[in-house]
């Protein structure tokens, strides 16, 4: 994989003339628009908060990249939980959807499903950005969640403040005049070891839809249960990611014991090397060396029931696709 080009940023006289941002509705994605992001799985500190920070992600990896497609939520499989929604989102190819509905004054977010793992809905949305956007402007929430399985249900509060701007660095840019949010969902009742916890830090600069670099992590019964760093890979020289198109297909998917992968060798010339990741980022699997075959038969009788993601790479190519093993 090539390395991303690293722009440097210079200090001096021009970042003293930094200024925070006030965040409108631009930042937010519309029907159409195909986001491209990258993912580094090992959790980082979202640094300190405050006015005119610098925050320094440049040594973030790319353990996989992919695209966030926004849709009318009828051409998703499960927009009839989510009637009122207008946007639905969904990573991974398919892994998880979310569902919103976007004005020029804020952004209410009604839920998500994670296909054949868990669905959550909330009786009334979440108040999930209010526009404008200023340094130290803050807000709570309250709502009713319904989640399927039933394991975290019930009340849920969600906070909002945007606690700090400065500027922002990085694998492949600098950019100034951002503007950091912290977001909390807190769901049930933690005395009785029946809660969830997401806290997310996110970077934004106006007129750049969806966030330059997001911090995510999800606490359930006091267990690390997610966690990952996602940011903006435009503009750089990243190999070519081949995840929208039929260059790799698996099958049978969902699979009890073993997973078949089809590579379509017009594509995907040469060897490849197949890696498998869980849903908190691990490396549970590579192959050992470059393979020529046109199917590869993965087994997967050493693997926990749950959602991975595969990924299929040559010297300049990347596909990654999501299976289930029950």
């Amino acid at each position: 994989m090539k390395k991303i080009v690293l722009i440097i940023f210079l200090f001096g006289a021009v970042f003293n003339l930094s200024a925070q941002t006030t965040l409108t509705n631009s930042i937010l994605p519309t029907i159409g628009d195909s986001i491209s992001v990258a993912m580094d799985t090992v959790l980082k500190s979202e640094g300190i908060s405050g006015a005119n920070i610098t925050w320094n992600f440049s040594s973030l990896k790319t353990v996989y990249k992919f695209k966030r497609y926004n849709v009318l939520p009828s051409l998703t499989p499960y927009s009839s939980l989510f009637p009122l929604a207008t946007l639905a989102r969904t990573d991974y190819n398919g892994i998880v959807y979310t569902y919103w509905k976007n004005s020029s004054t804020s952004s209410l977010y009604y839920g998500f499903v994670e296909p054949a793992v868990v669905d959550q809905t909330f009786k009334t949305p979440i108040t999930y950005y209010k526009f404008p956007i200023n340094y130290n402007d803050n807000f709570t929430d309250t709502f009713t969640a319904v989640t399927n399985p039933g394991t975290i249900t019930g009340k849920g509060k969600y906070s909002f403040k945007a606690d700090a701007w400065g500027t922002l660095t990085l694998p492949n840019k600098t950019v100034s005049n951002t503007l950091r949010t912290k977001s909390i969902i807190y769901i049930g009742d933690s005395s009785i070891n029946s809660y969830s916890l997401t806290t997310e830090y996110a970077w934004y600069q106006n007129g750049h839809k969806e966030p330059l670099l997001l911090i995510s992590k999800v606490i359930v019964n006091h267990v690390l249960t997610r966690k990952f760093v996602m940011f903006d890979y435009s503009s750089t020289s990243e190999i070519e990611d081949l995840s929208e198109t039929n260059a790799v297909n698996l099958f049978p998917n969902p699979t009890t014991k073993s997973l078949s992968v089809s590579i379509d060798r017009t594509k995907l010339n040469g060897g490849v090397s197949i890696k498998v990741f869980d849903l908190l980022g691990k490396k549970v699997f590579e192959t050992p060396s470059e393979i020529f075959t046109n199917v590869y038969s993965l087994e997967l009788s050493d693997f926990n029931s749950g959602t991975y993601l595969l990924e299929v790479s040559t010297k300049d190519k990347v596909v990654h696709s999501k299976f289930i093993k029950e």
